[in-house]
């Protein structure tokens, strides 16, 4: 029996001795609550000063040259051996030769095709004489003067049309469009660059046969390239030709270059417009990987803060006179990487220059600087 009461009675010491435990907890919290609303923070400002802000777009892409031409053969023989190696990264001045192809066959065709020329223009100056003696002496000057060894010079003008059919009756006219032909066509065993550039391929090499349609390699101009970059469309409208545009380089080095081209059409898939900037310098290099701005104009009596300012993309918290927080609507216009320009701040006010964990509207704050 005694052990029960002593059992009862101690249960219920614990229980007081809870209670007056749990009660002074209580309090506790109550008084440092009370205490936490008087406490006033120290905050940075930044005032506001609006002003034309200007706004970009930043977008990247690879430089290509502006250019490049692929290079086929268009007749069949040996690859010979040329002032250059025909090797990948070979640059070339213009219009210096970039390949030859053993060409001795065909010109000895078309050497046969000029004394053929040769011997009708003889076979005629009997009767040029004759008939058309004024004419004689150019013609004689023409014959003497020909070399199958070089390219066929222009026919002599005719002075009649009675002349000119007996020059088209014999032949000649259609006999010296056949040299011309095959000389034309003699120019395609040797192969020139186009302008100054760099050859980034290269199939084959001295004593290679190659034919007609085969690839050679590729070339590129090297002192003008190309960036071409996607741009949303919903700044389509503040897109311009001409604009300069800068760009730094992975060398370090700055570019201006300038947009070219504005392609008219929206890509369906990611709704942007094509963009072509164009930049002139020898010190950049094709497929080199490129970030610019694109400058898209301004907004008038706005103000420029970071992103982290702006609270729910809605409003940003201020400084008041009596140096209690404040909450202040804005209205976001343009955002980039890290800040977003808006309008609805008032020139002179102090908005807070860093989130304060636990902020809230009315709290006691210090300005310090």
């Amino acid at each position: 029996m005694n052990r029960k009461l002593i059992s009862v009675i101690s249960g219920l010491l614990i229980l007081v001795i809870a209670y007056f435990l749990s009660s002074l907890i209580i309090n506790s919290d109550e008084e440092s609550y009370n205490n936490n609303t008087n406490i006033i923070y120290s905050i940075r400002t930044l005032e506001v000063k609006n002003n034309a802000n200007p706004i970009s777009v930043k977008v990247n892409g690879n430089l290509k040259s502006k250019y490049q031409i692929d290079l086929f053969s268009e007749v069949q023989g040996r690859l010979e051996k040329s002032e250059k190696e025909f090797k990948t990264g070979q640059n070339y001045r213009k219009s210096e030769v970039l390949l030859k192809i053993d060409s001795k066959e065909f010109l000895a065709n078309v050497k046969q095709s000029r004394s053929q020329l040769q011997n009708l223009v003889a076979s005629v100056l009997p009767d040029i004489k004759l008939d058309f003696p004024e004419s004689f002496s150019v013609w004689e000057n023409y014959f003497k003067n020909f070399n199958i060894n070089s390219n066929t010079k222009l026919l002599p003008k005719h002075n009649s049309d009675k002349e000119k059919f007996y020059i088209v009756g014999k032949g000649l006219l259609s006999q010296y469009y056949r040299v011309k032909n095959l000389e034309e066509r003699l120019n395609k065993y040797t192969i020139k660059s186009p302008f100054e550039g760099t050859l980034i391929e290269a199939y084959g090499s001295v004593g290679t046969l190659v034919s007609p349609g085969q690839k050679l390699g590729t070339f590129i101009n090297t002192n003008i390239f190309e960036l071409e970059v996607s741009v949303p469309s919903m700044y389509g409208n503040k897109l311009e030709i001409d604009k300069k545009i800068k760009f730094k380089s992975t060398y370090n080095t700055i570019h201006t270059g300038e947009i070219v081209r504005i392609n008219n059409s929206i890509d369906n898939n990611s709704q942007s417009i094509r963009v072509f900037i164009e930049f002139k310098s020898n010190k950049l290099k094709d497929g080199m990987y490129s970030e610019v701005d694109i400058p898209l104009g301004y907004i008038d009596d706005s103000f420029s803060l970071s992103r982290s300012l702006l609270i729910n993309d809605s409003f940003v918290y201020y400084a008041k006179p009596d140096m209690t927080v404040g909450i202040k609507d804005v209205e976001p216009l343009f955002y980039d990487d890290e800040t977003v320009i808006v309008k609805g701040l008032e020139d002179g006010m102090l908005i807070l220059k860093s989130y304060i964990p636990g902020i809230y509207d009315g709290m006691k704050v210090k300005i310090v600087d």
